[in-house]
């Protein structure tokens, strides 16, 4: 029998460069509770370091200096995996058309795909409940997607996936928590859940916060290749689930708690000049996706 094969897709942007490092740490530390006999895991790094992206002309770091840092961190933090690639592809214009025309189709035997945003924050057993979940699932829902759950966010419809110890605190206390208080230790009984509210079918997950989805589900929404540049990954394939909700389930494992923390993302600001063009194709995508799925599936 196969090992399952996961992908742990993270996406990087020249200023998150410390971020990276970080997280590259946080999964090695984690590798260190899993049974690596039992899964095949493969770490692909995409570092959006592209002249659309950056003008390194006007910047003070150059682009050799990234490069040298990631040849750092590709050395120290990731020979634990089975695979492992780092992407510096220079025509990459944005997260969103990386996955969609280079990992979907590079990667089409993988069994889950798990992306990671580099401002994430987790504790060392998440790697281990989140494979051990997707094994526990599949048979159950083979199109599923698999959460942690969160602190306090920004209004009450997240409220559902937000950890118990967190409901009573202030929207945006993402802003302000403790992040190894707060996520590195696991309170009371770890449970995996279907994502209910009000004995209906829920969704809600941020796209990139540890998020783990199943290949297949994918392959059902079959996104099309002409998406580029950024776009919100997360909410595409909400609108799939809300429309299709007999075909995938959420679940959540709860009181494994992660998040997001980025409160020097400005640190580099003042050595790179960045081109921000997130906006630049966003509303393209958006108008694709949504005769997307008009056309295919009838919403």
């Amino acid at each position: 029998m196969s090992k399952p094969k996961i992908l742990i897709q993270i996406f990087s942007l020249v200023k998150e460069i410390d971020y990276l490092e970080r997280t590259l740490l946080l999964l090695k530390h984690n590798s260190l509770f899993i049974d690596k006999e039992k899964y095949h895991i493969i770490l692909d790094i995409n570092f959006l370091i592209s002249d659309y992206l950056t003008d390194w002309d006007k910047s003070i770091l150059k682009k050799d200096y990234f490069l040298n840092r990631l040849d750092h961190l590709e050395k120290y933090y990731t020979n634990w995996c089975d695979e492992c690639y780092f992407n510096t592809d220079n025509d990459v214009k944005g997260a969103l058309g990386y996955f969609i025309k280079n990992s979907l189709t590079k990667y089409h035997d993988v069994d889950s795909i798990i992306l990671l945003e580099p401002d994430v924050i987790f504790n060392p057993y998440t790697l281990n409940l989140f494979l051990e979940s997707s094994v526990q699932v599949k048979n159950q829902s083979p199109n599923y997607i698999i959460t942690a759950e969160y602190v306090k966010m920004w209004d009450t419809s997240w409220d559902v996936v937000v950890n118990s110890k967190f409901l009573n605190e202030p929207f945006n206390y993402r802003n302000t928590l403790d992040p190894i208080l707060d996520t590195y230790f696991i309170n009371g009984e770890v449970n995996l859940k279907p994502l209910v509210y009000n004995n209906t079918k829920f969704f809600k997950f941020g796209g990139g916060w540890f998020t783990m989805y199943s290949k297949s589900l994918f392959d059902l929404i079959d996104f099309p290749k002409s998406l580029d540049g950024y776009g919100p990954l997360d909410n595409y394939v909400m609108n799939f689930c809300y429309n299709k909700p007999d075909l995938v389930t959420q679940y959540k494992i709860e009181n494994l708690v992660i998040t997001d923390y980025h409160n020097d993302t400005t640190y580099y600001d003042n050595y790179i000049f960045t081109h921000d063009k997130k906006q630049d194709l966003y509303q393209k995508n958006n108008d694709i996706m949504v005769e997307h799925f008009k056309n295919k599936f009838g919403f």
